[in-house]
């Protein structure tokens, strides 16, 4: 599907989502797109790795809302796609063969989500997420043909770059891994404000979760023919900007993970 028009059906979800996003936090595929068109403004025209839509939900629901996100999707032109033959629910929700993925962490009080998203819709599990619905920032996006302004809620960089770092060797196969790899490299790469993002994460030294921070880059891009630099010199593909790819991929997380040590 051609960028243009997975952009239309991104900006047409966040207009039938609109009156939930304070309690929404986009996540995911997208993340790399918003800060570079809408955070950085540096406009890096390459597509968005999935096309998949993805939403983290927090238990703490700050809005008052008549009708759950279940109701309002599923009176639009959403497609339901059943888990289990033998069940209705739960439903993964799609909007023009995008699907609309909901996530959250493990030790939800499940009962407050279902409240808001609604029942009916698969909730995906995700280890250590509650830090990315806890270190978040507000991004406008403005609809290019309506001229609609969206504010959205989004990690921080920082916080996006230290959760992937920990979580990517979670992941059960290497596609998943070079995606997540690859997010991490584009932030690496194209973040005009590199170092503060790298001061950030220093500052989560408290997390119980640091430790696989230095484990994992260790074990992935110690050296530059190490399975990180490969996987995301296979994720980047050919670039007419960088002669020697996995060198810069090499040379970006080595800066990364010195300067952690030594802050």
């Amino acid at each position: 599907m051609a960028l243009d028009k997975i952009e239309s059906i991104f900006l047409s979800v966040l207009e039938d989502i609109k009156d939930y996003l304070p309690d929404l936090t986009i996540v995911g595929g997208w993340i790399p797109y918003i800060y570079s068109n809408y955070l950085w403004n540096n406009f890096v025209n390459i597509p968005v790795t999935t096309a998949d839509i993805d939403f983290g939900v927090d238990q703490d629901i700050a809005g008052n809302y008549p009708k759950t996100i279940f109701q309002t999707l599923s009176s639009l032109n959403y497609k339901e796609k059943h888990l289990q033959m033998d069940k209705l629910f739960p439903v993964v929700l799609y909007k023009d063969k995008i699907p609309i993925e909901f996530i959250t962490y493990p030790d939800v009080d499940i009962t407050k989500i279902d409240n808001f998203v609604g029942r009916q819709i698969q909730i995906n599990k995700i280890d250590k997420f509650d830090f990315l619905l806890k270190n978040r920032i507000q991004i406008d996006i403005k609809a290019k043909q309506t001229n609609k302004l969206y504010r959205v809620n989004c990690p921080k960089p920082s916080a996006f770059l230290y959760h992937k770092t920990v979580i990517f060797t979670d992941r059960l196969n290497n596609k998943k891994q070079a995606k997540d790899l690859y997010y991490m490299y584009f932030i690496l790469r194209y973040a005009p404000n590199i170092d503060a993002i790298i001061e950030e994460i220093s500052q989560y030294r408290t997390e119980s979760h640091f430790k696989y921070f230095h484990e994992n880059l260790s074990q992935y891009f110690g050296r530059i023919s190490s399975p990180g630099c490969l996987l995301v010199e296979q994720e980047n593909g050919p670039d007419p900007y960088i002669l020697d790819v996995r060198k810069d991929i090499f040379d970006r997380f080595k800066n990364l993970q010195d300067k952690i040590k030594h802050a």
